[in-house]
Parts: C-alpha cells; structure tokens; sequence
C-alpha cells in the first residue's frame, strides 16, 4: 500500500478545520481522505508551545525529509566519486549512470535511481537541484515559479478541498470562470466568463490575450464594476490560470481548480459557454466582436427564461435576492 506524505496544502486545512471550525479529527481525517492517526501524529508531532502552525509544520516536515538522506550518505561514497566522474548532463542521465555502474562496477554498492534522484533533490548530496535537467517539473499539476507560487499555496486549492456544503448554500458570492477560445492563434482576442451560482448571472467580457495577469486584472475589475461581493471561485486548468492565486489575494477569497477533464464539476459554467457558442461557434474571431455586442450578448443570456427557476430569468431572481437582502 503506498503512503503519501501530507502536503503544504493539506497542513494549511488541517490548521484551518482545527482551530478555525473546531472540527474533529475524524471529521478532518474524513474531510481529507485520511486516517484519523496520521492527523494526530501531525498535531502532536509539530505542536509548539500547544499551537500547531501550518507553515511551521511543513518547514519542520522538510528538514526531517532533507536530513533523512544524510545517513545514508557515507556508506556511498565510492559511488559518490564514479558518479560523478561518469555522470553527464547532456550524454548521461541519472537513471543511466546507475545502470552503467551496476553493470560495470559490480563490487562498488550501488543505490537505486530513485534514491540517487532523492539525494539531488535534497542539496545536500554533491549533486544539486540546479544540476537536474529538468528543473521545473511538478508531478500531477502545473509548474509553478517564482515568487508568485506562494500565493496560490494560501488561497488556491484543488477541487476536492472545497466543502461539500458550498453547493448547498444560497449565498451570491460563489462564481465559476473559464475562458472561452476564439482563433486558436497568437493575437486574438478571447472571451472570459463568470458565473454566479445561485442566480446563474453570467458576466462576459472581451480579452486582448490569455496573459496571466490580463486575465487577473481583468476578473478583477469586472468584481470592482458589478459590485459583486466574492467567496470562492472555481476554475478550470487552463495555463492562463496559473498565477490566479494573484487575484485571490486581492479579492481576498478562496480558489478551487477542478481536475482534469471533469468539466461536470462547473456544469453551471459549461452550460453558459454552451449558451454562448449558439451565437458564435468555436474559430469565431473575436476580434470582430465590439463591447456593445458583448454587453448585448450578456443581456440576452441573463434575460433567457430557465426552467429551473420556473422560467423566470437570471436576472429576474438577481432581482429579487438583491431586494430581499
């Protein structure tokens, strides 16, 4: 049975549900998908002074991790010199160094290629991260760099994060965004969507490019004109979110990204793209498109009648949550 480590994410929640929600520990280790020891051991194990902090917690994690590797160190150091006299970044990775010294070396011990990849990993070995071929890649999720990461590490979270009960709250502050592709080309101008959830009001507007941090300060000023008050956002993996978590630090909310082809998990949002490509089909240059036929394109999506709100329209029920407030 394999194990995985608790993540920085993971530590962020537990710290969170703990001494925010007051939840315990079975309710966190089911939240999580965990077992309920593996949350008492990471409270007990990185508590101080009776305070348990996440930030601390993870620093403590990668110390242990690094320093994990250091015994194992001196009992290598045959292999630590042939390697590195063998070893070549261009002709030579590290997976065919190790095979080239078990086969030509049989009396010198030789670690597996995982362990050799662990000691890099560690700086701590005389091979260092710098000396990888490749630098930036993240298992399972896309790279992030630089010192924008450490904001989607505070507000963006995956999918299954997301308490089970924002869809059965009937608050106006729960938006779904995607982008929506024109001329799949370089220079053209795409269309950015967002909506609202409970009342399905749907807020369009044109972008030059799928720059990230166009679309950041776009969203936001479309927040800022329409007044709208934001709790979380759910988004799809598209690469023009990967600095997102710039935009959860101004609008001070939480974001989710759903997982790879599971477009279920904002059907809301699918459906008003599907609303939209009636009136513009996929290669629609957008370019075309003036900010009057954008408003007017809005409009007529938000006064549509819909059936599950007894043909009513989304701007109707808008309408209406705003005077009951």
């Amino acid at each position: 049975m394999l194990y995985n480590h608790l993540s920085e994410k993971e530590r962020a929640l537990i710290e969170f549900m703990f001494y925010q929600e007051r939840r315990s520990l079975n309710s966190i280790a089911k939240e999580l998908n965990r077992h309920r020891s593996t949350i008492s051991r990471e409270l007990k194990r990185n508590e101080f002074c009776g305070i348990y902090n996440s930030n601390n917690a993870h620093k403590k994690y990668l110390n242990r991790k690094w320093n994990s590797h250091a015994f194992y160190l001196d009992r290598y150091k045959s292999f630590t010199d042939l390697f590195l006299d063998k070893f070549r970044k261009i002709d030579h990775g590290v997976e065919a160094t190790c095979h080239y010294i078990k086969k030509n070396y049989p009396c010198v011990k030789t670690p597996s290629s995982r362990q050799v990849f662990n000691w890099i990993k560690s700086n701590r070995w005389k091979l260092k991260r710098s000396d990888r071929l490749r630098k930036g890649y993240v298992k399972g999720r896309k790279r992030h760099k630089g010192m924008f990461s450490k904001f989607d590490e505070k507000y963006v979270f995956p999918f299954w994060a997301r308490p089970s009960k924002i869809e059965k709250e009937k608050n106006m502050d729960i938006l779904k965004q995607i982008l929506i592709i024109g001329k799949r080309k370089a220079g053209y101008s795409n269309l950015l969507t967002l909506v609202e959830r409970v009342t399905r009001m749907t807020y369009i507007v044109k972008v030059k490019n799928k720059n990230s941090f166009t679309i950041n300060s776009t969203i936001k000023k479309l927040v800022e004109q329409n007044n709208l008050k934001v709790k979380t956002i759910t988004i799809d993996n598209g690469i023009e979110f990967n600095k997102i978590g710039i935009l959860a630090y101004w609008l001070n909310c939480k974001i989710y990204y759903c997982e790879p082809y599971a477009s279920f998990q904002r059907g809301s949002n699918e459906n008003a793209n599907g609303i939209i490509r009636r009136f513009y089909k996929k290669g629609t240059d957008f370019d075309l498109l003036t900010n009057d036929d954008v408003v007017r394109l809005q409009n007529r999506i938000n006064l549509m009648p819909r059936k599950m709100f007894g043909f009513k329209s989304s701007y109707e029920i808008n309408k209406h949550c705003i005077e009951r407030k």
